[in-house]
């Protein structure tokens, strides 16, 4: 069962995610799917369609890579990276056309052979900087972060 579970978070990253194919989601989740990302709350599957088509507008080239994967139980735990370019935009930042890369974890817990539940932290400040939304303290966004 890990390996069937491992292999639907691969192809979540793959078909989903990194090729914008969203008329799969439904083969990866349930269709009550609750997603603990601060920054993008998740309630349903159309809700997670939503989170995603909303990224794939904003960096049309958007890469996810597993980085490492871990499974027991009905979890699966994924360290990945996001790679991509700012060419649509992302809530009220409008493109940018700089390049992206952030990293971040997921935990996914699985009901039957689906995903119910994903807990999701990532580096949302980085992504900002990169995109010169957002400056540390002491730095120019021209400069870049």
């Amino acid at each position: 069962m890990l390996e069937k579970q491992e292999g639907i978070v691969r192809r979540l990253f793959d078909e989903v995610w990194s090729k914008g194919r969203l008329d799969t989601i439904d083969e990866f989740v349930t269709k009550d799917i609750v997603g603990h990302d601060p920054m993008n709350p998740v309630k349903g599957s159309g809700s997670l369609r939503d989170v995603v088509k909303k990224y794939r507008t904003a960096f049309p080239d958007l890469h996810l890579d597993i980085q490492d994967l871990l499974s027991a139980g009905d979890k699966v735990v994924v360290r990945w990276r996001a790679t991509g370019t700012h060419r649509g935009p992302l809530e009220s930042l409008p493109a940018t056309g700089r390049q992206a890369t952030i990293t971040g974890t997921s935990i996914y817990r699985f009901s039957r052979e689906r995903i119910c539940e994903s807990f999701d932290q990532w580096d949302a400040l980085g992504l900002m900087q990169q995109l010169g939304a957002v400056t540390m303290p002491g730095k120019s966004a021209a400069a870049g972060a």
